[in-house]
């Protein structure tokens, strides 16, 4: 241990009615033991446990073994609340240090907020997710998450370091999304000067999970894209017309051609994206484009794009609620 004149007092979480000195490396804080004892049992058991005989300060010293980093977010969130976080790619580091420094000492309330707040971008939900995406949309319809979101690697990695697996289906399906090259190399941390890579077991279930994901989207093209009939009360049954009466059919087909060339997915940055592709073939009927875009050969009546809108609907529900056993978690209330 430093000697006390080697130590430094940290200038903000120093409180001239502090009744304890808590050392992390060579910082120290003077905090007060009825906060800490009243958010963590473990300190409280630190605590209780104290060897009185060593003081900073006139204060009896517990000495902790974590980056004093993360014991500055820790006291910042005891005293101040958790405003000063930002949950976007810059601000994530803190929120992580933050999240592993409160699940050591078992700070319950604070982490579920956080966690609550997280689960908004890495969802349970499809509602959710889909409103997750919309979110960092741009106008023009490209997709740009970031800097608005983490990497899906910082997310993946932070869930497993904290028993946070409600977290890892989305992470681990945003990630699926990039080429396995992509998830293989990581992500660069600046700090580090190096990539942070998952774990090979998390690789491997993000590329079988990939996999699963690309199956259940062919399933569904095979299923309710090739040769779909029109509904049985198409508005278009009766035209005397063959061309015309043909058109929904015609619709479905061109569709089904659209998703497979994937246009619409390099476009909008968002290839090998089956959420987003079942989704883009239902709007493809009513988005408003140039007609060499979304030619008029993609518009069924309302008849027929209010069934096809319910197997989309069907088919993304249940892709959704496949999605922890594709990736190895168990959630218990997932969907």
């Amino acid at each position: 241990m430093a000697t006390e004149s080697e130590l430094v007092r940290h200038g903000d979480l120093s409180f001239v009615d502090g009744n304890i000195a808590v050392l992390a490396g060579t910082d120290y804080f003077i905090v007060h033991q009825g906060l800490l004892v009243r958010h963590s049992q473990v300190l409280h058991e630190l605590i209780a446990a104290l060897d009185t005989t060593h003081a900073i300060e006139g204060r009896p010293v517990l000495a902790l073994p974590d980056p004093s980093r993360s014991i500055v977010h820790l006291f910042q969130a005891l005293y101040d609340g958790i405003s000063f976080l930002s949950y976007d790619e810059q601000g994530f580091p803190i929120v992580a240090s933050l999240l592993r420094v409160l699940t050591t000492y078992k700070v319950h309330r604070i982490r579920h907020d956080i966690l609550r707040v997280l689960s908004a971008s890495w969802p349970t939900t499809l509602s959710q997710w889909e409103a997750r995406e919309h979110a960092v949309t741009t106008p023009d319809g490209v997709y740009s998450p970031r800097p608005s979101l983490p990497h899906p690697v910082d997310v993946i990695k932070l869930a497993r370091d904290i028993n946070a697996p409600f977290l890892l289906p989305s992470a681990m399906y945003d990630l699926s999304r990039c080429a396995p090259s992509e998830a293989a190399i990581g992500v660069f941390n600046a700090q580090l000067g190096d990539h942070i890579r998952l774990d090979e077991s998390d690789l491997l279930w993000v590329l079988r999970g990939r996999e699963h994901a690309a199956r259940h989207f062919s399933t569904f093209i095979v299923e309710q894209l090739e040769g779909r009939a029109p509904a049985a009360w198409c508005l278009r049954r009766n035209d005397s017309n063959p061309l015309t009466k043909r058109t929904c059919q015609i619709a479905f087909e061109a569709i089904t051609f659209e998703l497979l060339r994937d246009i619409n997915g390099i476009v909008s940055h968002r290839t090998s994206d089956p959420l987003y592709a079942m989704s883009d073939a239902e709007a493809m009927q009513t988005r408003e484009s140039v007609p060499e875009d979304n030619p008029p050969t993609m518009r069924t009546c309302e008849v027929c794009r209010a069934e096809f809108s319910s197997a989309v609907l069907a088919a993304k529900e249940d892709f959704w609620g496949k999605l922890p056993h594709w990736f190895g978690v168990e959630v218990p209330k997932w969907g």
